[in-house]
């Protein structure tokens, strides 16, 4: 009876021990690290709570770099409110909880598209090994991480409402429908467009119920836009978050990043899907589906919409498959539509996900698992090391294959960290001798009295002086031989140790490796190739110079 239980019901087992060993991952071992967390320095762990958008972070004002996100990182602040200095377990105890709801909530939305068992519970377990979702859940801070799980809980009581028509799924859906609008700056392209839509397809399906419904929802996205608009975007400062630059080279760039390594199947199979229902439905006059169809052509406008934004990242596609997962899976599954096409589309996203995806999220999965522990065995050994030797001068800290234009924030980053754990800005100064052509100004608040932001001139690095070499480096492949190599000229006082780290290996990365043999060291140090350090271990290494 048990053997024909767990054979009738192995999907579900299966998918029980993934959620729980993924929650588990999350919790071992939690640090601040060298990401956005620098946040939590000066607020949360000096016993200050963040507030709520333009004084969110005490190191810049958003309203100028255009964001307007005010229920970024609240959530935090739960364990503020108990604790002068909360342990970071508490924060990933949190994500472990929430990613456990979320698992329940994206099987519940998902049965209500299909009975297919494989399809709920093995969409699900592939899509948490995604780069995007793996970065919004093993990362603090992350908006995408709150926007999807809000979507999730959104859809389910708004067709909750459809069925029972019941009050509480009516206020549910617009508390929901708000959450995700203002957990981040495009999201209300999500809601307002899914229910304009929905309004179209169904205003002589539904009763004046559903209408109100979707009035509100609407007027709630158009509500977010005032806001902004008169808020922030007539406010805003010279420096705005990300901007709109759009040329073809770029769009070309991030086609084929979203498309071949982060979201193959948004790209090759949503879009095209997306082009084939709106060819039957507004030019072969084909019945619209009011939720399915709604939902792609949301889906395809929140993915234009980050294309125009000019912006790459693997995580900010997320919202994008909360809508686009139910419409593929019932149209899939419905036989529709049958030719070649979706064929040999298919599996090219399948290849694209096994040669790109899965071994991007595996390696986020552990990269950010080790890099906040080996960053803080760092800065103790280094603050140690410092305290001994510089009772009372400063010493000189390199990042070797950083510069002060794309790596200005990693010297900050640094910087906060030294500073947090009390060593004072009389005791160390951060230099590079990394040649940087224009460096970019570091938007800040903070006093920043380093030599690495007040010159554009490269420093040499002299008896004494620490050289790190970091995961950060970009301009670096840090190889068995070139560490090798810095022993001529430095002593090797500290290195972290990351076994079970996974290579960040793909296509991408073979392809730049075998690109990178053919570059002359000239063409290198004049950035033709942006990052050098492909494999991009989470290890750090200490040298003093002899």
């Amino acid at each position: 009876m048990n053997k024909n239980w767990l054979k009738q019901n192995f999907l579900f087992v299966f998918f029980i021990l993934f959620v729980a060993v993924y929650a588990t991952l999350l919790l071992i071992d939690p640090r601040l690290g060298p990401t956005d967390d620098y946040m939590f320095l000066r607020t949360l762990q000096n016993g200050k709570l963040f507030l709520p958008y333009s004084q969110n972070f005490p190191y810049f004002d958003t309203a100028k770099l255009g964001r307007f996100s005010p229920l970024a990182a609240m959530e935090y602040n739960l364990f503020g409110l108990f604790f002068k200095s909360p342990s970071p377990f508490l924060y990933y105890f949190y994500h472990a909880v929430q990613f456990t709801i979320f698992a329940v909530l994206i099987v519940k939305l998902l049965s209500k598209f299909t009975t297919n068992k494989f399809l709920f519970y093995g969409v699900p377990a592939l899509f948490f090994l995604t780069p995007g979702v793996v970065i919004s859940w093993f990362r603090m801070q992350m908006n995408e991480r709150n926007v999807i799980f809000f979507l999730a809980a959104f859809f389910l009581c708004y067709l909750a409402y459809f069925d029972k028509r019941k009050i509480i799924y009516f206020i549910s859906t617009i508390f929901f429908a708000n959450l995700v609008i203002y957990s981040k700056e495009t999201t209300f392209i999500a809601i307002g467009v899914f229910v304009f839509f929905h309004l179209v397809f169904s205003w002589k399906i539904f009763d004046k119920r559903v209408k109100i419904l979707d009035g509100l929802l609407m007027l709630s996205s158009f509500l977010y836009v005032a806001i902004y608009y008169f808020y922030v975007y007539l406010h805003r400062g010279p420096n705005v978050y990300g901007g709109i630059n759009f040329n073809l080279l770029t769009f070309i760039k991030n086609f084929l990043n979203y498309g071949f390594f982060s979201d193959p199947m948004l790209i090759l199979i949503l879009l095209p899907l997306t082009i084939w229902r709106i060819s039957k439905v507004f030019f072969q006059r084909q019945e619209a589906h009011p939720v399915y169809d709604s939902m792609l052509l949301t889906a395809s406008t929140y993915i234009a919409a980050v294309f125009v934004l000019n912006m790459y990242g693997p995580y900010y596609l997320l919202p994008a498959y909360i809508l686009a997962l139910p419409p593929l899976i019932y149209f899939f599954s419905q036989r529709q539509p049958k030719i070649i096409f979706w064929k040999i589309f298919g599996g090219i996203t399948a290849l694209f996900f096994i040669v790109n995806v899965l071994p991007s999220g595996l390696h986020y999965l552990t990269y950010y698992k080790y890099l906040p522990v080996n960053f803080n065995k760092t800065l103790d050994l280094l603050i140690q090391d410092i305290n001994s030797k510089y009772p009372s001068q400063r010493a000189n800290i390199f990042l070797d294959g950083v510069d002060r234009g794309t790596g200005r924030g990693t010297y900050f980053v640094l910087a906060e960290f030294l500073r947090f754990k009390d060593l004072s800005d009389k005791q160390f100064d951060l230099k590079s001798n990394v040649k940087t052509e224009k460096a970019l100004p570091l938007i800040s608040e903070i006093p920043i009295p380093f030599t690495v932001f007040e010159t554009n001139a490269p420093d040499e690095i002299k008896n004494g002086d620490y050289l790190i070499v970091s995961p950060q480096s970009t301009r670096i492949n840090p190889t068995k031989t070139y560490l090798e190599s810095l022993k001529k000229d430095y002593e090797l006082v500290f290195q972290t140790r990351s076994r079970f780290a996974f290579p960040n290996f793909n296509l991408k990365t073979l392809v730049k490796y075998l690109l990178a043999k053919k570059l002359s060291p000239e063409q290198k140090s004049a950035g033709a190739m942006v990052n050098e350090n492909l494999m991009n271990w989470p290890d750090y290494y200490v040298f003093v110079r002899r």
